[in-house]
């Protein structure tokens, strides 16, 4: 069978499960991609047995077929062969080849067994919930870099993913690797009929974002089952296996008050931070924090190298009882890097408890409930 489409959109269809394909596995069937022609439209599927997602587009083809084509040599023929996305290129399938005819131009690839690719698990999509897509990108960027999923090797269980608790009120997302910890509130109804407490893995909540910021979605949909949950829109639908486990009970370690606090610009900071860094000792990259006075002054050391480093800053302290804390500058540069605002606000209750970063907004700034916390060091 033969049928054309259109370069960009069938390169875009691509980009959208090419990152689910796995770098490494020991099911060389899963370095494919599964094309499925059927009712005019292309569908195109990708999976890594945990992670598995679906895109489809709209073809003028009366005909039906199957095909499994290597994953990696077909994307980089659409991202290099892409000069020209308006044109379109003619596909042409049997059972062992797949012939993509751009102009006089001709590629061909070899296909593999059909029946070896894995099928796409189908899931009732009538019950849902709904995020825009700010949340989604939100959720990413702010809660999703926190959770210890990049540290997959160290077996950390529950902690390689992020905690959806959800009620009818609200929806809470929380992420943290034990030393460092973020939460984010959305205190509005998503349609949760009652309490929902699921563990997502990052990679997959990473790539649904990634796909609403590159095409433009305006939101997306998503539904919890027994073993899963399912992202979807229109034209794609990603389902991924849940975290098993039980995740920690996060609110237990949200100090209720505080007996100290601070503001200071963000990125001056930031600037300070990575200047001490450079002389810290790099087995912990403690800096001390002294506060006194509405002055900070962040101060390393290495006393293997003979080497120490001291920046000042101009805060807000308004208490006559100065006050020492130390923390990993690495883990505070990642906090602070997550925060969008202009100000922040560090709140103690004593320099061995727990520690709580806040964005501090502008009466302009659309107000999200965010939090970070930060375990210090012993100094």
């Amino acid at each position: 069978m033969s049928f054309s489409v259109n370069l960009k959109e069938f390169k875009n269809l691509l980009q959208k499960v090419y990152p689910v394909v796995p770098v490494r596995t020991p099911y060389n069937v899963l370095f494919n991609l599964k094309f499925v022609i059927e009712d005019k439209q292309l569908k195109v599927y990708a999976t890594d047995i945990d992670t598995s997602i679906v895109a489809k587009i709209n073809i003028d083809s009366d005909e039906n077929h199957k095909f499994v084509v290597n994953a990696k040599k077909i994307y980089d023929w659409t991202t290099i062969s892409s000069n020209d996305e308006n044109q379109n290129i003619l596909i042409d399938v049997d059972n062992n080849n797949i012939v993509l005819t751009r102009g006089k131009s001709k590629s061909n690839f070899a296909c593999v067994d059909v029946n070896d690719y894995p099928e796409f698990q189908t899931l009732n999509k009538d019950k849902y919930y709904e995020f825009s897509a700010e949340k989604i990108k939100y959720i990413s960027g702010k809660v999703c870099n926190f959770s210890a999923s990049k540290e997959a090797g160290r077996n950390r269980g529950s902690l390689e993913g992020v905690f959806f608790d959800c009620s009818k009120e609200r929806l809470i997302t929380v992420a943290t690797d034990a030393n460092k910890l973020s939460i984010i509130s959305f205190n509005e109804s998503f349609g949760f009929e009652g309490n929902v407490r699921e563990i997502v893995p990052t990679k997959p909540i990473n790539e649904v974002a990634k796909i609403v910021e590159t095409f433009g979605y305006e939101s997306i949909k998503f539904s919890f089952f027994n073993e899963n949950i399912l992202f979807f829109a229109d034209d794609f639908e990603l389902i991924t296996k849940l975290v098993e486990g039980q995740y920690p009970d996060y609110e237990k370690v949200i100090p209720k008050e505080y007996s100290k606090s601070f503001s200071v610009e963000r990125q001056e900071l930031i600037n300070a931070l990575r200047i001490t860094m450079t002389v810290a000792d790099k087995t912990n990259n403690l800096t001390k924090f002294y506060l006194e006075n509405n002055e900070l002054r962040l101060h390393s050391e290495d006393i293997n190298t003979n080497s120490k480093s001291d920046e000042f800053l101009y805060v807000d302290y308004p208490y006559e009882q100065s006050f020492i804390i130390g923390f990993n500058a690495v883990f505070l540069i990642e906090i602070l890097s997550a925060i969008d605002t202009q100000t922040i606000k560090f709140e103690f209750v004593s320099n061995l408890g727990v520690s709580l970063i806040r964005p501090v907004y502008s009466e302009e700034d659309t107000k999200r409930n965010i939090l970070f916390l930060l375990t210090p060091l012993r100094i």
